[in-house]
């Protein structure tokens, strides 16, 4: 998914406040000092509005195949995904909850955020 966060690499955005609460995920991200080039970095927040599940990984903690299936970018979504899978057969969830669900990632220097939700994510820049 192309957007604003996609002019520099993942590696330099950082994850300055998560916020959850009724299904509504809000990530606010900084622009590193040294992507910055100054001392007033940019700041974005990423809305989920329709949050089924989520799940945090420190960056280091992925797996080999990480990008296998996934866009291209700081936020991507998956074509196909392992964790949509095992939501299908190992828990209840499709069948309590109506409309197709998507699979989404984050990607920051420290933390990779996995989003399940109904809704694309907006991307807000309050800098």
């Amino acid at each position: 998914m192309k957007t604003e966060l996609d002019t520099h690499n993942y590696q330099d955005w950082f994850l300055d406040n998560l916020q959850y609460q009724n299904g509504l995920l809000t990530l606010t991200l900084e622009e590193g000092k040294r992507a910055a080039g100054k001392f007033d970095p940019k700041r974005f927040l990423v809305v989920f509005t329709d949050t089924v599940q989520f799940q945090i990984y420190d960056e280091c903690d992925h797996s080999e195949n990480y990008h296998l299936n996934r866009e291209s970018g700081v936020i991507g979504r998956y074509d196909k995904s392992s964790l949509i899978d095992y939501l299908k057969t190992e828990t209840i969830l499709y069948d309590t909850t109506p409309g197709e669900l998507a699979h989404f990632s984050v990607m920051t220097s420290n933390e990779f955020i996995h989003v399940v939700t109904r809704e694309i994510p907006k991307v807000l820049n309050v800098t």
